[in-house]
């Protein structure tokens, strides 16, 4: 599978903040929606927004490890698990459930802006180049294969929705 740009990557994530605000906007005036969920309780849009939060936190220390030439602890097979992926989503959310909206929500957009820069300021021959370690994705062996790799949704059983997070859970990930 070959690695989305910097520039659609940087797209993707930025679709995906829209919708997942929209999202969050429109729940303040309707009854809540139940999101598609990966635990036992369905997600409120705030919920959907912490744990957006918690994997671009991760996935951000992932891109900063690498261009450091070392694999972020997430990579690692021990925590390349499904049971360890259900605790960092379940933390994730109980995070923003203890912070509250207000708190999450300026988390959330000082932390996508914060990884939209770290992607668009890596040099495009820094992006193409191959990795001093091997990641487990079926992308190339690049920083740019490696954040297709990890920002590429479990949640999405097409693996195709790389970089749309909050869109395979809004069940928006085929728009635009």
């Amino acid at each position: 599978m070959e690695a989305m740009s910097q520039e659609a990557a940087g797209n993707a994530l930025t679709v995906d903040r829209r919708d997942l605000l929209a999202a969050v906007d429109d729940a303040a005036s309707h009854p809540p929606i139940a999101y598609t969920t990966f635990w036992e309780h369905p997600l409120t849009a705030l919920d959907l927004v912490a744990h957006v939060l918690a994997w671009d936190e991760i996935n951000l220390a992932v891109l900063a490890e690498a261009r450091r030439g070392r694999p972020h602890w997430s990579l690692d097979r021990d925590w390349e698990t499904r049971e360890a992926g259900r605790a960092i989503n379940r933390s994730g959310v109980l995070m923003g459930r203890e912070l509250g909206a207000t708190l999450t929500l300026h988390r959330f957009e000082a932390v996508r802006a914060a990884f939209l820069d770290a992607i668009a300021e890596v040099p495009v021959a820094e992006w193409a180049a191959e990795l001093p370690f091997r990641h487990g994705g079926d992308t190339p062996q690049t920083l740019g294969g490696l954040c297709h790799y990890v920002n590429t949704p479990e949640a999405d059983p097409t693996r195709t929705a790389a970089y749309r997070h909050a869109a395979v859970h809004l069940g928006a990930a085929g728009n635009s």
